[in-house]
């Protein structure tokens, strides 16, 4: 249709829609959001909604609408469907045109970008940049609500490391949006990819005005691509101030113990294997936060612990101060547990936007915390002395605040909020307006009695102003100076000059008060965005304090222990208990179990029947040395250990059909992955390996994998399997150890005794297990007879064990090498690049040479 066919109005949305087709257009038309054409044909089917038309020249036009008051609820529902938004506003006042009111874009709404508190979870919601660049790889990723942005960037030696390393990063982010420039990328189902035309080595200059002077600085010495790309993408989309984005964090992953997506599942840390959330993970067992920044830095410490002993300790120490004094650490969750999430105010802070119920949340969050300061800055420990005194003091700002706004503010800004006795001015506009209120009585009494109408009313409403209201049936007596304004069904109205004159000195007043008010809000607002940094500062002090506190109240619970960091090579637990397992059946006795690795036994090959326990055993494990690497208590009477740099699992039968693999395939995908990247320091978790081909062709794998993890990796291992054959090995491969599973025996009934004893399992008891999960008599004798005859006809399996691996160890090295493309490398990422080569060579030289 010809715009020239179309109403003013119309026209405009046209104009404005042709620069945004990419975004469902929510139009501001009085109350509510209206869309038009495509828009609404999509969005009255995402959102069920009544679809209608609105009238035109030649056609008539598809629309549908949303209430202004609750449209988050439909943006979020169009945003989990995959779809942006667009903010369209009347961005003149009406008042001040005679003409079609200006709109335009005022904000861009995406999964990443997406702020409405009311229905984002308590987790960060973050946008990821990714740009892929010849041997290196930037990536960035921020959370518009708290202001957090991190970044990094890595060079490798093959696309296949790339590749994995972001499948590893992107595994801990979750974001819900990826930024990237390249043709293509690694994908992943659940998040929204957004493709950038190109990539800018700079801040566009517009963006430079909307951040704070320290964030400049820091991306601007960082200069990544991917961050320049995060940063522009959010002003241009949110198209207001970015002054509470925080100084960029740049973050090198070896700081931190690496966890494949692979095991991060597989030992259920954020989210249960079987219902895909939260509750039944480890993360539910350690969130007793009170506040939701707790809750969100203890999700990033369990997805990244640490490698770094010093961090580690002291986080360990404040956990021990505060189950020293628990009177003082009930006393502080106690306080955080009345407090606002203020780290997701700090957008509303940065864009002047809080309502005077959030300036009075945050005031009143602000005192609790100058509780908890005092609280732990009387401690005699010093540990939890010297944390309170890091706490900024922001007690001036909360009594600004309360001295301000009145205890519980009203929605409406046109209704009081100022405190009485804070401004004159105010004061005095108010007692006008209150006293012309009185002078209405007055007058409506007045009347009464010279019309002698006893049912004569002073009303209001916004369109007629104020107005005397008059029965039809006394009419008659409506005096000849009543000027007649309105006639309704069973009334009149009617006003005079004297109502008229009391009417502009009351709105006249009215008006001015609410100006007033709103100028002081506005001078709160700007005070509060002033101490937005020490604000943002209290927050992350706040969110580290509940985390650990938060640890300490589960290791109070469950009886934790502190581990210990030791020096040389070791993982040994006494009476090891797995967290998740513990805490969701209470009223079951958990069997604790002891595990021992050292220098000269680091590969633990475990056999026993079915449901036994072995993969319960070897989570926990995992779960434990996660756990202390946080900084956490742990579950057992005792845990000796030297840092992990990853922890690997292959667990659990998966595949990938969609992606062409079975489950075979995907096994030995992982298994391929782990052989590749595990180093000394790793500890790897292997349930079942070989079990989905051929009984030959499994144990050969499974022998082979073996071999190769104790005599070249020397990983911290522990395999549980059904091949037998393997339990041979522990004669001749020195760093390895017979585990088995105890169980006993009630007649024809096995009883899982759920204990872990040196030694290999003498069988495997299928049929037995089989029999328990109530396979039918006649197929478990049937099983007993076939079994009989393969053991009688010597179907055991033997290999003889070489002393090394028969194929070149450094070939995957060289074979990655040999496939750079020296013509596509920046000098930085070719000094990165030698740095790659040298750890490579120095640590194959390390590995073999001897």
């Amino acid at each position: 249709m010809s715009n020239e066919n179309l109403t003013p109005m119309m026209q405009q949305y046209m104009e404005i829609k042709k620069d945004y087709q990419e975004e469902v257009l929510f139009y501001r038309l009085g109350d509510f959001y209206e869309m038009f054409y495509d828009d609404a044909l999509l969005a009255s089917k995402v959102l069920g909604l009544t679809l209608t038309k609105r009238s035109n020249k030649q056609e008539d036009i598809p629309m549908c609408g949303v209430p202004y008051h609750v449209s988050d609820t439909y943006i979020s529902k169009m945003l989990d469907a995959g779809y942006k938004v667009a903010i369209v506003d009347q961005v003149e006042d009406p008042k001040l045109t005679k003409n079609l009111v200006k709109r335009a874009v005022t904000k861009i709404i995406t999964p990443g970008t997406f702020s409405d508190t009311d229905y984002l979870s308590v987790d960060n919601n973050f946008l990821l940049s990714y740009v892929d660049h010849g041997a290196t790889l930037y990536l960035a990723y921020g959370d518009y609500t708290t202001g957090e942005i991190f970044t990094t960037s890595q060079t490798f030696l093959s696309q296949k490391e790339k590749s994995q390393f972001f499948m590893d990063e992107l595994s801990r982010i979750t974001p819900s949006e990826i930024l990237y420039s390249s043709a293509t990328m690694p994908a992943k189902d659940g998040i929204y990819y957004t493709h950038l035309n190109e990539t800018l080595q700079k801040l566009l200059p517009e963006v430079r005005d909307v951040l704070n002077s320290d964030v400049v600085t820091s991306i601007s010495k960082i200069n990544s691509p991917a961050l320049f790309m995060l940063i522009n993408y959010l002003a241009t989309t949110q198209k207001v101030s970015l002054q509470h984005l925080k100084a960029v964090h740049r973050y090198d992953p070896e700081e931190y113990m690496t966890i494949d997506e692979t095991s991060k599942y597989n030992l259920e840390l954020v989210a249960s294997i079987q219902t895909r959330r939260k509750k039944g993970s480890l993360y539910a067992v350690l969130d007793n936060c009170e506040t939701a920044m707790g809750s969100r830095t203890l999700r990033k410490w369990i997805e990244k612990p640490l490698r770094n002993k010093a961090a580690i300790i002291s986080r360990q120490d404040m956990i021990k101060s505060a189950l020293e004094d628990l009177m003082r650490f009930d006393a502080i969750r106690s306080a955080l547990k009345q407090t606002l999430d203020i780290e997701r105010l700090s957008f509303k802070i940065a864009s002047e936007q809080l309502s005077p119920k959030d300036c009075v949340a945050l005031a009143t969050s602000l005192d609790q915390f100058t509780k908890v300061k005092s609280l732990l800055t009387a401690s005699p420990d010093d540990v939890l002395h010297h944390f309170g005194e890091k706490i900024p003091d922001t007690t001036a700002l909360s009594h600004l605040i309360q001295n301000t706004l009145i205890s519980d503010p009203p929605v409406n800004l046109e209704l009081p909020f100022i405190r009485k006795g804070y401004d004159k001015d105010l004061d005095e506009l108010y007692q006008a307006s209150e006293g012309g209120q009185a002078l209405l009585l007055d007058l409506e009494t007045k009347e009464r009695k010279r019309t002698d109408i006893k049912t004569l009313k002073i009303k209001y409403n916004k369109i007629l102003g104020y107005f005397i209201d008059v029965t039809k049936s006394f009419t008659d007596k409506v005096p000849e100076d009543y000027i007649r304004k309105q006639t309704l069904v069973g009334s009149e109205r009617y006003f005079t000059v004297e109502l008229k004159a009391l009417e502009r000195k009351i709105n006249g007043s009215k008006e001015r008060a609410i100006e007033r008010q709103m100028e002081i809000l506005t001078a709160l607002r700007s005070t509060i965005f002033n101490a937005l940094g020490t604000i943002q500062n209290v927050a992350e002090y706040i969110g580290t304090l509940d985390c650990l506190f938060s640890l300490a109240q589960v290791a109070r619970t469950y009886h934790y222990v502190r581990p210990v960091i030791s020096d040389t090579p070791q993982l040994t637990i006494v009476e090891g208990r797995h967290p998740i397992v513990e805490a969701m059946g209470r009223d079951i006795q958990f069997v604790p179990n002891n595990t021992s690795m050292n220098a000269e036994t680091y590969f633990l090959l475990i056999t026993g029947p079915n449901m036994a326990g072995k993969s319960t055993y070897m989570r926990q494990v995992a779960l434990i040395t996660l756990m202390a690497q946080m900084g956490s208590y742990v579950p057992a009477t005792a845990f000796h250990w030297s840092l992990v740099d990853r922890i690997f699992t292959r667990i659990g039968a998966s595949d990938n059909l969609a992606g062409g693999d079975s489950t075979f395939m995907v096994e030995m995908k992982e298994v391929a992955n782990i052989l590749d990247h595990a180093t000394n320091a790793s500890l790897i978790l292997l349930d079942e390996v070989g079990r989905g081909t051929s009984t030959y062709d499994g144990i050969a794998i499974a022998w082979a994998i073996t071999e190769y993890l104790v005599t070249t990796t020397k990983a911290k291992t522990l395999f549980a399997t059904h091949y037998h054959e393997l339990t041979q090995l522990s004669t001749s491969l020195s760093g390895l150890k017979n585990l088995s599973i105890a169980v006993d025996h009630d007649g024809d009934q096995i009883i899982f005794l759920r204990q872990v004893i040196e030694g290999a399992s003498d069988r495997s008891y299928g049929i037995d297990v089989a029999k328990l999960a109530g396979i039918n008599d006649a197929v478990i004798a049937r099983a007993k007879i076939v079994l009989d005859e393969h053991e009688n006809k010597g179907q055991s399996v033997h290999v003889d064990v070489p002393v090394q691996p028969t194929h070149n160890p450094v070939l995957p090295f060289l074979k990655n090498l040999s496939e750079v493309d020296i013509n596509s490398l920046s000098p930085l990422e070719s000094l990165n690049l030698l740095q790659k080569i040298v750890e490579g060579a120095k640590m194959n030289y390390d590995k073999y040479s001897g």
